[in-house]
């Protein structure tokens, strides 16, 4: 009985359990004090079964399973409803790849103890094997994958609530951390406490972070502060001891959070202890083994209320060159952003290679991997996002808000410490939950405030479960099928794969046995995908009532090419449901299949009854392997069927005399002897089967012939084109078939046009050296192919004469029957113009080639292609033709050949100019694209234009007289007037100067216009009103306006003018009179109300006017101002004279004379010798001025130098000029612009002045 009752949790706690006396204190509890039904206990007589013990955990059977525990899967039982909180996203997961389930076991213990032993709300979570739970108060529970509760411990220090916990790898050691900052490691197994570190970080923190290395004795913590604190722990002599070293100082950045690198020890960085570490601006990549050193770090922005999101994963990643390998990918996340990076070997380096930036719709709580392909996020509004990491989508989310998830911003605030953190750490750790949420493998626990929940990735197979339970059959098959795809390289995969879908199949059978019709489509798809076609023609067909829809399935995937055989059975009520629907769908089904599925006895009565006559082709062909009686049974009926009829034949011909099959395929290679001479036998037989007493000889070739000679004939020629007419043999089988065809097409049974396709059929024959030459039969197509004029013969035709011709002649066919010259006669005969321009070519006779161009309108393009390459080739003679030519040229392309003339020719232009002459047309052509071209037209050529223009395209001389300016004036004046071209003419008259004249044409235009026309042309006036006033004086300017508003006022069309009219005149004229004209206005009544806009537009206009004066006025006050403020700076300015002697006469400068400091050197020189020295620089400087191209008057730019020290005196010093007399002592500036020194001393000494008595002591005297 003692082995089966669990101690409860409030015995745990008071038990001391994990002190020396825990065992004692366990043995005396009585147990007849225990209530069965609080502390639920099994009766005595009835023991648990493992089902019964299991389904209490109720959705908690995938953590054992997970561990590696043999445990059923019952149907989980949630408390939160496990479709209620789904909601749908990305790729329309549909709340199928993810599950959720709360921690019943769990949940109901943390609740237990908040309530009876006041531990306080939970406040940390740690998850692997074990799962242990930190409260408020400063307990920690700890349970097994059961969900029992094996120990628990309570805080005797008063460290405040549990902060941070951590398992070590191997699951025996718990560390935990405190708001006050003790930090303890206790014995999973025993729950003894085996260390109480009270001063490994810093003073008056609280502990944020603590987290186990790679290392099996080496921790790190982070407190409160922002440092980060390395923790190694030692036993030496059987004395646990822990030695403390600060890694990074909080002084220097504040770390939020710290993630170690778990990595196996068969990859490479298995050397190195790496962690990943992040302040509020950036992270950090470091390794802390075998050295301390930074491996990269980056900056990273985000919200001030964000704290920064570390996670690891070991990847498998595919690289550019198909390589793969296994490395650690890091995602960082702060705000919506998340980045991702690979951390991997490099020539004995690590190196931190970017991946993918993927950005979400809100900010981030916190970032976990479930796989190497998914990453879990939680947003701010507690919404659990799933992204595919390679296709950065979001797959599916699920709200969590009812979870109840515990934030730590009380840590963070560093309230159990006094609060003594930053502000921006207690910012951004309004949000923190680094320790509500933990990962494992593919779930994700999620920490309450009185529970546990835990989110886990479904599996392929699990996801299909899911789907199927909720009837969800389209999208349980679609998930079906890409899984099966995704394993086509590993056969063990696909297999399993296979056996899931049979599965599915199975499942679908028994769910849909009162609907069979329910989502058929996707459960073929299936069947056909994996091959299983036996489950398709069996158990799904028996069980259907209605087969239609099922044929309908059968036919789309036998459209697709995805099965070409079918059930006999199936077949047989395929081809009966399509013939009722439509025959002819049912002849691309039957082409589709293999024969040998088909009832052929159906297949062809159906066929014959119904004219599907691809159907009949195909199955006498590959059934009955009669190859010539298709053809012997359709070709005499062509003439009454449609033309499709006669196609499929020509195509079925073509096929079988080149070997292949038809529709598609091949012929086998033991018939294709065989069939190729069965159906040329069969094509040129003397009679047919059913021959009648007058029939014609060659029945089928003849009736082939006659539905369509050209195609028939090219079925000839690829045929020719196969081994077995090649050779001596093959050319005699060719000559025969000739010798048939010429038979057969006489004139007295086919027309003109068709002989003439045979013609050129053997002209290419004999010119690919397919047959054999022969003088009198090349006579015979000669004579064809030259005759003058052919009835009823079409472009192409003609076009097919000349290259058939030019073949000939290219081989050098013709030689034996006819020379150059004699071939040139007769193309020149029959119009063969590209036959003639190879002849004229090879004779040397380039001279008629353009015409030969010219004479055929299909190679027009090309015979500028041939003059620009040919220009620079005397003798081609292109000039000459062009000369020649010229008009025709320009009625083919004028802008081609005003191009050519341009820019290979532009010294003839004014020939070819006078060539053109003789066609008004053609120059006017001529000239307007030489004109488009800016080439430079002389005032002869450019009023010539104008007066073609004048009278074949008026539209365009306004244009032409403001884009052009070599024409004289006054005889564009005389064309533009002679054809009353107005607008053309104001313009002239304004560009001549006579805006009189101008504006008289303008008004009397604009009499003439009307509505939105006249509206645009007033405008126009009105802006040569303005250009005019610029000129004329002020009262013609005023005349002109006055008479265009008499013009426009009245009319009632020009009403949306009027305003800008008179704001525009009202700038030009007197305004009185411009009022007054208004209110005379025979529309306008008088009032105010008719003037009113006119008059503020003027007073508005007027307070514009006045306020940009004034604004004016002040800025240059202003500039005055600060003008004057610098010239009286300068003057109050002292200088230093550091000599007292006078650089030119070595005298004293206070012998009761005045002197003149020459510059910074502070040198000075007495008044007389200044202006002794001032006419000599002068008389230096007009020297030098009367002797140079380039004169300049002012003499202010005159510079010279000190004469004591040579330093540069500035052009500003004659401006600048400082006085000091000896007997008043007094140091002045010179007025500016003069050199009589004592005309001004009178007015200087008046404005105050230094008087000196001696001179200064510092001054040195030389």
């Amino acid at each position: 009985m003692n082995e089966l009752k669990a101690p409860s949790l409030q015995s745990l706690l008071e038990s001391d359990h994990g002190s020396s006396d825990s065992l004692l204190a366990e043995s005396l509890l009585d147990v007849e004090d225990l209530d069965d039904v609080e502390y639920s206990i099994p009766p005595t007589n009835t023991l648990p079964t493992l089902e019964s013990a299991l389904s209490e955990f109720e959705a908690d059977s995938d953590i054992g399973s997970e561990l590696g525990v043999p445990v059923p899967a019952p149907t989980p039982t949630p408390s939160i409803a496990e479709e209620g909180g789904v909601r749908n996203g990305g790729a329309g997961g549909g709340g199928s790849i993810m599950r959720y389930a709360m921690l019943q076991g769990v949940s109901t213990q943390i609740a237990s103890a908040a309530d009876r032993v006041n531990a306080g709300l939970a406040t940390a979570c740690a998850v692997s094997t074990l799962i242990a739970i930190g409260t408020s108060h400063g307990h920690i529970l700890n349970f097994d994958i059961t969900q029992t509760l094996r120990w628990a411990h309570q805080d005797k220090h008063g460290q405040g609530a549990v902060s941070a916990l951590a398992y070590n790898p191997d699951c025996s050691r718990l560390l935990a951390g405190f708001a006050r900052g003790l930090v303890i490691m206790i014995d999973t197994q025993s729950g003894d406490v085996l260390r109480n570190l009270f001063d490994v970080i810093t003073p008056n923190t609280g502990a944020l972070h603590i987290k186990w290395t790679s290392r099996p004795a080496l921790a790190l913590c982070s407190d409160s502060g922002g440092s980060v604190w390395s923790l190694s722990f030692t036993r030496k002599l059987g004395i646990r001891g822990c030695s403390s070293r600060c890694l990074f100082s909080g002084a220097r950045g504040e770390v939020c959070t710290l993630e170690p690198l778990m990595i196996d020890s068969s990859h490479e960085l298995d050397q190195y202890c790496i962690v990943a570490l992040a302040t509020l601006s950036k992270y950090f990549i470091v390794t802390i083994r075998p050295r301390l050193k930074v491996i990269k770090y980056h900056a990273l922005q985000g919200p001030a209320d964000c704290l920064p999101l570390l996670a690891w994963q070991m990847v498998l990643i595919q690289a550019a060159d198909t390589s793969r390998s296994v490395d650690p990918v890091i995602v960082v996340g702060r705000g919506n952003q998340l980045f991702f990076h690979q951390l991997f070997m490099a020539n004995g380096r690590i190196t931190l290679l970017y991946l993918r930036h993927v950005q979400m719709q809100t900010n981030l709580l916190s970032v976990h991997w479930l796989g190497p392909k998914c990453v879990a996020c939680m947003d701010i509004s507690e919404i659990l996002h799933l992204i595919d990491v390679r296709s950065s989508k979001e797959l599916e989310c699920i709200d969590m808000a009812n979870a109840g998830l515990v934030y730590g911003s009380a840590q963070f605030k560093g309230l159990a410490t006094g609060g003594n953190v930053s502000p921006a750490l207690a910012l951004a750790g309004t949000h923190a939950c680094y320790n509500s949420l933990m990962s494992r493998g593919t779930q994700l626990y999620i920490l309450g405030a009185r529970s546990l929940h835990m989110i886990a990735v479904r599996t392929w197979t699990e996801r299909i479960s899911y789907l199927v339970k909720n009837q969800r059959w389209q999208e349980a098959c679609d998930l079906a099928l890409d899984g099966y795809r995704a394993t086509a390289e590993r056969p063990k995969r696909k297999a399993q794969a296979k056996e899931r879908i049979i599965m599915l199949f199975k499942e679908y059978l028994a769910a849909s046995a009162r609907a069979p019709d329910y989502c058929l489509g996707p459960i073929v798809k299936c069947l056909i995908t994996i091959g299983e076609l036996d489950l398709l023609w069996t158990q799904l067909w028996d069980r259907l009532q209605n087969k239609s829809l099922y044929l309908k399935h059968i036919t789309e995937h036998i459209e697709n090419d995805n099965i070409h055989r079918v059930n006999p059975t199936i077949s047989q009520a395929l081809v009966d449901h399509w013939l009722e629907i439509s025959p002819s769908k049912l002849e691309e089904i039957i082409l589709k299949l293999d024969w040998t599925c088909l009832d052929l006895n159906q297949v062809l009565k159906a066929a014959k009854r119904h004219k599907l006559y691809r159907a009949q082709i195909y199955l006498n062909a590959h059934a009955l392997g009669d190859y010539s009686s298709p053809l012997t049974e359709l070709i005499p009926i062509i003439a009454q069927e449609p033309s499709d009829l006669g196609n499929t034949l020509l195509v079925y011909i073509s096929s079988c005399l080149a070997g292949r099959g038809y529709p598609c395929g091949e012929i086998p290679a033991d018939l294709v002897q065989n069939v190729k001479h069965e159906v040329l036998r069969c094509l040129t037989s003397l009679h047919s089967n059913t021959s009648v007493p007058n029939e014609l000889p060659y029945p089928y070739l003849r009736t082939l012939l006659k539905f369509d000679t050209r195609e028939t004939l090219n079925v000839i020629s690829l045929a020719f084109q196969e081994k077995e007419f090649s050779g001596e043999l093959g050319f005699s089988h060719r000559k025969r078939i000739i010798n048939i065809l010429l038979e057969i097409m006489t004139p007295e049974n086919t027309t003109w046009a068709e002989i003439g396709c045979l013609l050129n059929f053997i002209a290419q024959q004999i010119s690919q050296q397919c047959l054999t030459p022969d003088s009198q039969l090349l006579e015979k197509v000669l004579n064809h192919l030259s005759k003058e004029e052919i009835a009823n013969e079409t472009a192409r035709q003609h076009s097919e004469r000349e290259s058939a011709w030019h073949e000939l002649l290219i081989n050098n066919c013709l030689d034996s029957i006819s020379n150059d010259e004699e071939q040139l006669q007769l193309a020149r005969r029959a119009h063969c113009y590209y036959v003639q321009e190879y002849l004229l070519e090879k004779l040397q006779r380039y001279d008629g080639i353009v015409e030969c161009y010219l004479n055929n309108s299909l190679r027009h393009d090309t015979m500028f292609s041939y003059m620009e390459r040919h220009v620079r080739h005397p003798e081609r003679k292109i000039y000459h033709q062009i000369e020649n030519y010229l008009l025709r040229m320009l009625e083919i392309n004028a802008k081609e050949t005003a191009r050519i003339v341009d820019f290979y020719y532009s010294g003839q232009i004014n020939k070819l100019v006078e060539v053109a002459k003789k066609d008004e047309q053609s120059l006017l052509t001529f000239l307007e694209h030489l004109h488009r071209r800016r080439v430079d037209l002389t005032a002869e050529q450019s009023e010539q234009l104008l007066a073609l223009l004048c009278k074949y395209k008026p539209h365009e001389v306004d244009d032409f007289v403001r884009n052009a300016d070599q024409y004289r004036l006054g005889e564009a004046l005389k064309l533009v007037l002679s054809h009353k071209l107005s607008r053309a003419a104001v313009y002239l008259y304004e560009k001549q100067g006579n805006y009189k004249s101008a504006f008289e044409i303008s008004i009397e235009l604009l009499s003439t216009l009307h509505a939105e026309e006249a509206a645009v042309f007033a405008q126009g006036i009105s802006s040569l009103c303005v250009r005019a006033n610029e000129l004329l004086p002020n009262k013609e300017c005023e005349k002109f306006w006055f008479t265009l508003l008499q013009q426009i006022l009245p009319r009632d069309d020009l009403k949306s003018s009027t305003k800008n009219m008179l704001h525009l005149a009202s700038q030009h004229v007197d305004l009185p009179k411009l009022v007054q004209l208004v209110m005379n206005t025979r529309n306008v009544s008088g009032n105010f109300g008719d003037i009113k806009d006119l008059l503020m537009s003027m007073l508005s206009q007027s307070r514009l006017e006045t306020d940009a004066m004034e604004k004016t006025l002040q800025i240059r006050g202003e500039e005055l101002a600060n003008t004057f403020a610098c010239k009286r700076k300068e003057v109050k300015r002292g200088l230093l004279v550091s000599i007292m002697r006078c650089v030119i006469c070595q005298q004293r400068l206070y012998n009761q004379t005045d002197i003149l400091v020459l510059g910074s050197c502070g040198h000075a020189m007495h008044d007389k010798c200044a202006a002794a020295y001032s006419e000599t620089l002068e008389a230096r400087e007009h020297d030098e001025i009367s002797g140079s191209t380039h004169v300049e008057n002012d003499v202010s730019i005159m510079s010279a130098s000190c004469p004591q020290c040579l330093s540069v005196i500035e052009s500003s010093f004659y401006s600048n000029l400082i006085k000091l007399s000896e007997p008043s002592h007094t140091i002045y500036q010179f007025s500016e612009g003069s050199h009589n020194f004592h005309q001004q001393q009178h007015d200087i000494l008046q404005k105050g002045v230094l008087r000196l008595k001696a001179p200064p002591r510092k001054f040195t005297n030389n």
